[in-house]
């Protein structure tokens, strides 16, 4: 009888707890350096890197939710970064990002204002500073995350907003830093993350939303016809809430697939494109606890796209290192940062032509910068299988 409970004990705990953590690898050494801190606002978030200046050097930008500001910058180029530039926004700054809104050849920043629910722009004057423009953009009720592309095709930069229930905002650019009336469009379910990219290889700028809460949950593709309209694909499965998502080729086949984090259920999943506007959705992973926001480049030179992953919870960055077929290795490597974690960006910031993490730390009011290191390739082992799909 004992034999029976045990049994039903064991089959009950495998339910509860899902499929189980890919089999651990040996524990490897931390592929970066805490090297330089500075300060922010409060409660900084969301973070962005682009050369502003055009000297070749790369900048950082990143807002500051509780302060009602963003803080600017200007690279040094040896991993430092001159103090900060401060410029008022809106209340409760959430997300910003970086395009030529006017068409000068320096690169602007927008700002999105979730309680205000509104977007400001802000145009280099190329002298290290910004002007806000004078039109206060309106996407709609609850904006929660934005991105930039050309979507109708005229050459000038343009603006989607996910909404926090079931629709997605255009703004398209008159090519002067001001924009035309939002156009919303439904999705099927309540987006959060999205970012843009040419998924199906025609050419034209496809959007990719990921989509929580209680309906449809997933990412969907928003197929763009060129002319600043969308087809809505089905809704692919990737994770049970899928609050952030980043682009990326994961298994080295040419086409863009996808990275999802669902930052309650500790856990990221990967879809991989078919090469025919479908995807497949592989197993979950984990890569630390709460994952927040998620960012990929090839941190070891071998050609492979790796994750790097916020963990607000912990205080600590995890890397996992992509293995060419979809998966990546485990456990992640962690790195210290300071307190909360949020934002990132990747970029070589001081110009030794490795790979360096930006990121925002919430509850110190700082910005922690990672330099890699110069190391031989440290992945215990090459891809074993194909990944099963979920």
């Amino acid at each position: 009888m004992k034999k029976i409970y045990l049994t039903i004990t064991f089959l009950m705990v495998f339910v509860l707890l899902g499929c189980p953590p890919p089999k651990a690898r040996k524990k490897m050494p931390r592929i970066f350096a805490l090297s330089y801190s500075m300060e922010t606002g409060k409660e900084p978030s969301f973070l962005i890197a682009d050369d502003f200046n055009r000297n070749k050097i790369l900048d950082l930008a990143v807002v500051n939710s509780a302060d009602q500001t963003f803080s600017f910058y200007k690279g040094n180029g040896d991993g430092t970064f001159k103090g900060q530039r401060v410029f008022r926004t809106g209340r409760d700054p959430i997300c910003l990002v970086s395009a030529d809104f006017n068409d000068d050849g320096y690169k602007d920043i927008g700002v999105l204002n979730y309680a205000d629910q509104s977007i400001q722009i802000y145009l280099n004057t190329r002298l290290g500073s910004f002007q806000k423009t004078t039109q206060l953009l309106k996407p709609g009720q609850i904006p929660i995350n934005m991105a930039s592309g050309d979507f109708n095709g005229d050459g000038r930069v343009d603006l989607i907003v996910t909404m926090r229930f079931s629709n997605v905002v255009t703004l398209l650019g008159k090519g002067n830093g001001y924009f035309s009336e939002p156009q919303s469009m439904d999705v099927k379910g309540q987006p959060t993350g999205v970012v843009v990219g040419d998924y199906n290889q025609d050419g034209v700028i496809d959007v990719a939303v990921a989509l929580a809460g209680n309906g449809n949950k997933g990412v969907q593709i928003l197929w763009g016809k060129g002319d600043g309209e969308f087809d809505g694909s089905k809704v692919f499965k990737a994770g049970k809430q899928p609050l952030s998502i980043v682009s990326l080729d994961v298994n080295n086949d040419g086409w863009m697939d996808f990275v999802t984090s669902s930052n309650s259920l500790h856990a990221l999943t990967t879809i991989v494109s078919n090469g025919d506007k479908t995807f497949d959705s592989l197993r979950d992973f984990a890569s630390g606890n709460f994952p927040k926001f998620v960012v990929a480049a090839d941190f070891t030179g071998d050609g492979l796209q790796d994750i790097a992953v916020s963990n607000s919870t912990d205080d600590v960055i995890t890397v996992s290192l992509g293995r060419g077929n979809g998966t990546f290795t485990y456990p992640p490597i962690y790195h210290t940062v300071d307190e909360h974690p949020q934002g990132m960006a990747v970029g070589d910031f001081n110009g030794d032509g490795l790979p360096d993490i930006a990121v925002s730390c919430r509850d110190k009011n700082l910005i922690d910068i990672l330099s890699k290191k110069n190391m031989i390739n440290p992945k215990p082992d090459l891809p074993e299988k194909e990944p099963k799909s979920s």
